[in-house]
C-alpha cells in the first residue's frame, strides 16, 4: 500500500503532470470528474494470464474529440500487450493503443483511449475489455491501476478514485533456497532460513517443512508472510560447512558457512546497500514490506532504501527516518536511513546516500511532486554543489550505473569509498575499471538497484525493466551494527558477487581488501575462495589487466560450451541489453545432450532442436549466459544478429574460438566445457615479477561453472 497521501500533483517538470485531487472530498471528485471501476480477481498468478474490464464514467468534466482517458500503472510492473484490446461507448468513436514509457512518472505504462469523433458527456460510461493480459510475474500485496482523465490538448491528467487494489500471488515453487550467515565460532548458532521460489524468483509455499542436515539443526519458527522458515545450526568442528536441505522433491545446499576455532573479532556479513525502491519512489509495495523482505526472505543482515530523491516529499522522508529507525535491529539487521541522489544532468550520475545515523533534510537533486508545504532546502542539481554540501558530514556515497550512470569526473574521496560492479541492471565491470583506471581508491560492490519489492533476491521477470538477477555485497566489519559496517566500509574491506554467496579472502603481502601499503618487493597475492559451485577460473588483476589466470576446472574432453556475453553500451538496464536470439548447426553430424548455462529469466531458453541444430532465446546484460553440448561432426555454423561465423569442432576443442561483436566486452566465446564436477574451493598464491613502480591495484574476479562471479576489493601497493 501507499505509504503517504499523495501530493498536489506528480510528473516530471517540463512533462505530463497527474492532479490528484486529494483537496476534494470523494463524492465532489466523482461529481466533477468521474469515477473509474477495474472488475478482476483480487488475486491473480504472477507470470499467468487475466481478463480485466475496466469502465470510466463521465462526471461533469466532459471529454471532446482529441480528449483521452488512460489506465496507468507503475513501470515496475511488467504486464505486457493483452491478447485483445477492445473500447467502445454510445456517442462517442474511441481508439485504444497499449504502451510502454510514456509521459508520466512513474506511471510511465499505459492503456489509451482517445476521443477520435464525438464528446464523451455526463453520465456516459467506456468500457475498455483486456483479454488474455499477461501478468507481472513478480508477487505483491495491493497493487493497483491509475485512472485519469485528460479532457484538453495539454499533458495535464486528472486522477480518478483508484480502483480496487489487487494482489499478485507466487505459483508453485520450482526450487529451494538455504541461506545461511556466513561465519561464525565453534558452538556458536548460526541463523538459517529456507524458503520455496516459483519460477520467477517469488518465495512460494513448500509442500512440506523442510528438513535440514549437516549441523546441529534446531527449528525456530516460521514466516507466513514470505513462506520462509527460520532455524539455528551450530558446529563443533571448525572448517567450512554447507547444509542439505529436502522438502518433499525439492533438494537443494546451502551456501558455504566457515566455522572458526575461536569466535572470530571480524565476520562476514551479507547485505545491500542499494536495495531498490518502493512505492514512496517508482517501485512497488510499502516500506514496511521491504525491509521485511530483505531480512526475512532474503536473509540478508543489511539494507537500506533508496528511492530516487525527486519522489520524496517532506511528509515522505520523515516517513522513511521513522520506518529506518523502527526496523534497526542491532546484532540482527541493521537499516540504513538513506535515498538515491538521481539529478537529471550531465554532471550528475545516480549515487546512494546513506547516513549512519538520522538525517532531518532531504538533499535533493530535483522534485517531481508538488508539495503542500515545499521543502525550502535548496535543490542540488549538480555533483559540484552536492558533493561540496555533504563533504563534511556523516555520509556514504555508493556510487553505481543506474538509471543515469555516476559520472566519474567528479569524485569525492573522503565520502565516496564504495562503486558497485553488479545488480539488476547488468554487470558492470566497465565501470569500476574505469574508477581504477583514474586513480581512485574503489571498494568494490554488489546490489539490487530494484523496483519489484524483493531487495537481495530479485530476478528481472520479464526484462521489461532489468536484466539480471540481484548483486549482493559481503563486509568483514567486528560486529553487526550501523557502526561497525560503517568503519568497514570506508576501510574498503567489503566485496561483491552477481547474487551467490561466495567466499572470497584476498590477500596481498598480508594486507587485506582495501588496505594501503609499500613494499620494495614482488607482491604476492594470496586468493582462497569456497563456491557455490565448481569454481571454473579465478582471475588476478593489476588495474585493468588480467596478469594471471588460475584456471581450476578441468576441461570436458567430449563437450563444447557456447559462451554470448556482454552489453550493448554503458548505462541503464535497456542500453546494456543485448539480446542474444540465435541458432547453432553442426555439419557432417549431430548434437547431444544441450544444457543451459547462467540464463536469468523463464523466458530465456535454450532449445535442442533436432540432432544438427541448437536454438535459443536470451539477453544478456554484461554477463555471460550460453549452452554446452556433445558433438560429433567437423564443423558448425554459428547465427545472430550481432555475428555469424563458422568454426572446426576439433580446432575449439584445442584452443578456444572469441569472436568480438562490438559493444561493451561483447563478444562469443566457443570452446571446450568445463567438467561439472571440479572443486569448490581453491587455494592458491602467485607472486608478480613484473619490474613496475608507483602504485597499483591488486583484484580478484572469481568465475564458477555457473557463471555466478565474485569481485575482491582491491589492495592498493606502493612500490618503489
Amino acid at each position: 500500500m501507499e505509504n503517504t497521501q499523495p501530493p498536489s500533483s506528480s510528473g516530471m517538470p517540463g512533462g505530463g503532470r497527474v492532479w490528484h485531487q486529494v483537496e476534494l472530498a470523494d463524492d465532489e471528485r466523482r461529481r466533477l470528474h468521474g469515477e473509474g471501476h477495474c472488475r478482476m480477481p483480487e488475486r491473480i498468478e504472477a507470470g499467468g494470464a487475466v481478463d480485466v474490464e475496466f469502465t470510466f464514467k463521465i462526471g461533469e468534466t466532459e471529454i471532446p474529440k482529441g480528449g483521452k482517458l488512460r489506465v496507468a500503472w507503475r513501470w515496475p510492473f511488467d504486464w505486457v500487450a493483452p491478447e485483445k484490446i477492445s473500447v467502445q461507448s454510445v456517442g462517442a468513436e474511441l481508439a485504444a493503443i497499449f504502451q510502454l514509457k510514456g509521459d508520466l512518472n512513474p506511471w510511465h505504462h499505459h492503456i489509451e483511449i482517445e476521443v477520435l469523433e464525438g464528446t464523451l458527456r455526463t453520465g456516459d460510461r467506456v468500457e475498455l475489455s483486456c483479454n488474455g493480459w499477461p501478468v507481472p510475474t513478480f508477487a505483491t500485496q495491493g497493487a493497483f491501476f491509475l485512472m485519469i482523465i485528460n479532457p484538453g490538448a495539454g499533458s495535464d491528467w486528472i486522477r480518478l478514485l483508484d480502483p480496487q487494489r489487487y494482489e499478485i500471488a507466487p505459483v508453485d515453487p520450482v526450487r529451494m533456497v538455504v541461506i545461511a550467515e556466513a561465519e561464525a565460532g565453534v558452538g556458536e548458532m548460526v541463523q538459517v532460513r529456507v524458503r520455496g521460489e516459483d519460477r520467477w524468483g517469488n518465495p512460494a509455499p513448500l509442500v512440506e517443512v523442510p528438513v535440514l542436515e549437516g549441523g546441529e539443526v534446531e527449528a525456530v519458527a516460521d514466516d507466513n508472510d514470505w513462506y520462509a522458515y527460520l532455524f539455528r545450526v551450530r558446529w563443533d568442528t571448525p572448517g567450512v560447512h554447507r547444509l542439505r536441505a529436502t522438502s518433499g522433491i525439492l533438494q537443494t545446499e546451502s551456501n558455504p558457512v566457515r566455522i572458526r576455532a575461536e569466535r572470530p573479532e571480524r565476520r562476514l556479513f551479507w547485505g545491500d546497500l542499494h536495495a531498490g525502491q518502493t512505492e514512496i519512489g517508482c517501485g512497488a509495495d510499502s516500506l514496511e514490506r521491504h525491509f521485511s523482505y530483505a531480512r526475512h526472505a532474503a536473509g540478508l543482515q543489511f539494507a537500506s532504501q533508496q528511492a530516487n530523491d525527486h519522489y520524496v516529499t517532506r511528509e515522505i522522508w520523515q516517513l522513511v527516518r521513522e520506518v529506518s529507525h523502527a526496523c534497526d535491529a542491532p546484532g540482527d539487521f541493521v537499516c540504513y536511513l538513506g535515498c538515491e541522489w538521481s539529478p537529471f544532468t550531465e554532471d550528475g550520475g545516480d549515487r546512494n546516500v546513506i547516513y549512519r545515523d538520522d538525517e532531518e533534510r532531504i538533499r535533493r537533486s530535483d522534485r517531481f511532486f508538488t508539495e503542500r508545504e515545499p521543502d525550502p532546502e535548496p535543490d542540488l542539481k549538480r555533483a559540484p554543489e552536492f558533493l561540496a554540501a555533504l563533504r563534511e558530514e556523516e555520509v556514504l556515497l555508493n556510487l553505481h550505473v543506474g538509471g543515469r550512470p555516476t559520472n566519474l569526473h567528479w569524485h569525492e574521496p573522503k565520502i565516496e569509498p564504495l562503486f558497485e560492479i553488479h545488480s539488476t541492471h547488468g554487470t558492470s565491470e566497465w565501470f569500476v575499471k574505469d574508477a581504477i583506471e583514474r586513480g581512485y581508491k574503489v571498494g568494490v560492490t554488489g546490489g539490487t538497484d530494484g523496483v519489484m519489492g524483493r531487495p537481495g533476491a530479485c530476478r528481472p521477470g520479464r526484462r521489461v525493466t532489468r536484466n539480471v538477477r540481484n548483486g549482493l555485497t559481503a563486509v568483514c566489519a567486528n560486529e553487526l551494527t550501523r557502526e561497525g559496517l560503517w568503519e568497514a566500509f570506508f576501510a574498503r574491506r567489503c566485496y561483491a558477487t552477481s547474487g551467490e554467496r561466495i567466499l572470497l579472502w584476498v590477500a596481498v603481502d598480508g594486507h587485506g581488501m582495501g588496505e594501503e601499503y609499500q613494499t620494495e618487493g614482488q607482491p604476492e597475492i594470496r586468493v582462497e575462495v569456497e563456491g557455490t559451485a565448481p569454481i571454473e577460473r579465478v582471475d588476478i588483476l593489476r588495474g585493468v589487466e588480467v596478469i594471471h589466470c588460475h584456471s581450476v576446472a578441468a576441461a570436458d574432453e567430449k563437450r563444447l560450451r557456447v559462451l554470448c556475453g556482454g552489453a550493448e553500451e554503458q548505462g541503464t538496464s535497456g542500453e546494456q541489453r543485448v539480446v542474444w536470439d540465435g541458432a547453432l548447426t553442426v555439419a557432417d553430424g549431430g548434437v547431444d545432450d544441450v544444457q543451459s548455462v547462467g540464463l536469468q529469466s523463464p523466458l530465456d531458453q535454450v532449445e535442442h532442436v533436432d540432432g544438427q541444430r541448437i536454438a535459443w532465446r536470451a539477453a544478456t546484460g554484461g554477463n555471460d549466459m550460453g549452452f554446452s553440448f556433445e558433438v560429433e561432426g567437423g564443423r558448425c555454423a554459428f547465427y545472430t544478429a550481432h555475428c555469424q561465423f563458422e568454426f572446426a569442432v576439433d580446432e575449439v576443442r584445442s584452443q578456444a574460438l572469441t569472436v568480438d561483436a562490438g559493444g561493451v566486452s561483447k563478444r562469443v566465446n566457443v570452446g571446450p566445457a568445463p567438467k561439472e564436477d571440479g572443486p569448490r574451493r581453491v587455494e592458491f598464491s602467485f607472486r608478480d615479477e613484473g619490474p613496475l613502480s608507483g602504485e597499483q591495484a591488486y583484484w580478484v574476479r572469481v568465475v564458477q561453472v555457473d557463471q555466478e562471479q565474485a569481485w575482491s576489493s582491491p589492495v592498493y601497493v606502493k612500490r618503489s
